[in-house]
Parts: C-alpha cells; structure tokens; sequence
C-alpha cells in the first residue's frame, strides 16, 4: 500500500504544482504523426491523426466531447466518399440504382456502426461483443482505410483529371464494360479489404502467443541471472476484449511462473465500467516479487485521478513517478514507473534518472512506461525498459506497416548502450484485427550480456 499511497500523493502534488498537463497543448501544434517517415504527406498526416487520436482525448474537455468531433469526422469522409462514388458512376455514365444506392448505405451503415460504439450505454457491451463483433471490426478497419481510398480517389481525380465524355457521344460496348469494371474496383477495393480484415479479425480474436525472450541486460548482477518476468501490456478491457478473453490472457500469465508480473499499461479501452473486469485478472495474478503497474493512454480517457482511485481501492501497485524496491535474491530489484503524459516531453533523462536511489552493488534498474519512444531518455539510467502501446504495429507485412512508420521501437528487443527495451505486442485490441502482429504475453528470461 505504500506504492499505492505515494501514485496517489504524486497526482495531488502535480496538481498543487500546477504541472498535471503542463506543455502537453504544445504537443497539439506539433503534427500529430510525429514518428511519421513523411509528415509532409498530407494522406499521411491525416490517416495518423485517426491512429493517434486516442491519444489527444486527455487533453480534450470530456470523453462525450471527443468521441462527438471524431463522430463529426468520420460521419463527413464516409459520406464524402459515397459522394465522390456517385460523381464517378455518373462520370462513367453508370445509372444503375445499385450504382447510386451502394455507396449510400454503406456509407449509412459504417456510420451508424460508429454512433453505437461511440455512444451505447456500458450495459449493452457484452450483447455488441457477441452479436456484432464483426460488423464492428469491419466499422474500424474501414475508418482507417477509407481515408487512404478517399484520397487515393481526390488524387486521381485532381492530378489525373479524367477524361471528360461528351453526353452524346455514344461509347461502344467495351468502353462501357471497361469504364464499368474501372468503377467497381474504385468503389469496392477499400469496402472489401475492410470486410476480409474484419472477417480475419473475428476469426483470430481470441488467439495469443507466448513470446520467449531471452533478454541480455548489460549490467546485470549474476545474482539475478536467469530471472524471469511476465510481460503483460495493453489488456483493453472493453468491447473488444471481454471477460472470456481476459481470462485467458490470465491463466496464461499465471501458467509462466514468473517471478515477477508487470502490465505495462492500458488495462481498460475506453471507460472505469471497464476496470472491474481487468481488475478481476489481475487480482488472481500470482509471482513470488508481486504485480506491478504503470499507467497508459487508455486508463486516462476517463480522467487521471479515477483511474490511480480505482487501482489505489483494488489495491494494485500502480508506479507514477516513483518506485518499488524489491529485496531479491540477494541484491535489490529497483522497478520505476512513468506516467502516461512523460511521452509529451519525449521523456526527461534526469526525472528518469531520480526515480531510482544511489545505485548499489547488486542493483537491477527496470523502467515502466507505456510509450516505447521514453526508451531514448531511460538509456544511461535504466538496465530494462518495458513498453506497450504499438501493439507490434497492428498490420504489418514482415518489416512493412504501421510499426516503423509511427514508432521508432514497436515490438521486440532493441538496446542501446548499457540499457535493453522490450516492447510487447499487448495482449488485447482496441483495433479489432492483427495481420503479422499477433496479440502474446512474453516470458522475459534476464541473461548477462556479453
């Protein structure tokens, strides 16, 4: 309780200092893609702003707010889209009813897909996550896609300047095969990669690997060689990811017998109606060094201090700035945990480096934090970092996707120095379908690097 004690007396005096979302406004002016290899695209700029959006919603007034400008959003692009597919039916002189009502309700159904997620009562979640996990998935995947196949669209519509057909010129048979053809792969491209992922998506959500990593720490005492760790991240308790789920994910961690479990973040989606069932997995989590926790993005869309509350009233050793030092096995296991808004500052090398006590012989230095990008101000100070939130890029095709285009580390081991992160992959799914990037838990086995 002492852990839990100081999280709770590090919100208040945050608060008193007047530092609780200090500089975080700035991060506004700057692009939302700031890991982005091409910030200058602006198809680029605007799909990262959907991936990250999650993130701003701390800083913006209240959730319903949030979730109403990203409903306003969506809303135009889907009926945009719809619009520029009747300008090219009409362009292709295709005046079939399908022609003209497809797009429509598509664009109607994706639409209301996102109203019932955004906006349904907490007590429906368990009937939407069994009776419309796929139409869901399908909504999510397409709002990240059609943004692409919009502006694929614009593009060409703008720099290819398609040919104009005089209304009474008659087309022979093949120009109107070939025109039509042309139209359903426009309008149907995006549409049915979004209904394959979402297919794929229902299919696999219920999948999880157990990553073995051996994990080489530079200045690891030899008491401590061959320590293990379960690595548990972004659990996101919620519509994708219920209780069944959830109780997988922690027999499996229980079933590691680790000698220590932490969470690196984003244990609920979206709502503290979410805690309770997450708080059920951890509670029954079991290692001979206990359970330790950091904070992520998602725990904080419905306030900072409800959530460090609900942890402090479970129980849970919540580390926000502060740290828990562990007798073990001899020497002593330093674990530091970093609030969620550190990531806005990329990280302060000295706030990292005063988390933790002189160092003594036989210290072992391990940093929480749930934005892998802190890794670069933990390097020098920490021996082991642990991250989450890339969710191992989420789509990724061998070394190609999401991963490198928005993180600079996004799943596995990297080191830099004397200091070694590992990212995991996350265990549950705010976005309903991995490709290349499948949801695990890791066994961490700490070995001294040569």
């Amino acid at each position: 309780m002492g852990v839990v004690a100081k999280a709770a007396a590090s919100v208040r005096a945050e608060r008193v200092a007047g530092k609780r979302w200090e500089g975080i406004p700035l991060a506004l002016l700057a692009p939302a893609a700031d890991r982005c290899r091409l910030p200058s695209k602006p198809l680029i700029f605007l799909t990262s702003v959907l991936l990250r959006a999650p993130e701003l919603s701390p800083i913006i007034p209240g959730l319903i707010v949030f979730r109403l400008v990203i409903f306003s959003l969506l809303a135009t692009l889907n009926f945009g889209w719809a619009g520029v597919m009747l300008y090219l039916a009409r362009k292709h002189r295709l005046r079939s009813r399908a022609a003209t009502l497809a797009p429509l309700l598509w664009a109607a159904l994706m639409t209301g897909l996102v109203c019932l997620q955004g906006f349904c009562p907490p007590a429906w979640a368990p009937a939407l996550r069994r009776w419309f996990y796929f139409p869901l998935s399908v909504e999510m995947v397409w709002s990240l896609l059609f943004l692409s196949a919009l502006g694929a669209i614009l593009a060409l519509l703008v720099l290819g300047r398609f040919r104009k057909v005089d209304s009474a010129t008659e087309l022979a048979p093949q120009d109107l095969s070939r025109r039509r053809f042309i139209y359903l792969a426009v309008c149907g491209a995006a549409p049915a990669t979004a209904l394959a992922m979402g297919v794929h998506g229902t299919a696999t959500r219920h999948d999880l690997r157990v990553r073995e990593l051996e994990v080489p720490v530079a200045n690891l005492p030899p008491a401590f060689e061959g320590f293990t760790i379960a690595h548990v991240s972004d659990l996101h308790s919620g519509i994708f990811c219920g209780p069944e789920r959830l109780g997988k994910i922690g027999d499996a961690t229980n079933d590691l017998k680790a000698d220590l479990i932490v969470m690196t973040g984003d244990m609920i989606n979206s709502s503290l109606t979410e805690f309770a069932d997450a708080a059920d997995v951890i509670r029954g989590w079991e290692s001979p060094h206990g359970v330790y926790l950091c904070e992520g993005n998602h725990d904080l869309f419905a306030g900072e201090a409800p959530f460090v509350n609900a942890c402090a009233a479970a129980g849970f050793a919540l580390l926000r700035n502060t740290n828990a030092v562990l007798p073990a096995r001899g020497g002593r296991l330093i674990l530091g945990g970093l609030p969620w808004y550190s990531r806005y500052f990329r990280g302060d090398p000295a706030a990292i480096a005063r988390l933790f006590p002189e160092r003594q012989a036989g210290d072992l230095r391990i940093v929480l934090a749930h934005h892998p990008d802190l890794f670069d101000a933990a390097v020098g100070s920490a021996d082991l970092m642990l991250s989450g939130h890339t969710h191992g890029g989420q789509i990724m095709v061998g070394d190609v996707g999401f991963g490198p285009l928005f993180f600079e580390y996004w799943s596995g081991l990297y080191r830099r120095g004397a200091s070694t992160l590992v990212v995991s992959n996350g265990a549950g799914d705010w976005f309903p379908c991995r490709v290349g990037a499948p949801a695990e838990i890791a066994r961490l086995t700490l070995v001294r690097a040569s």
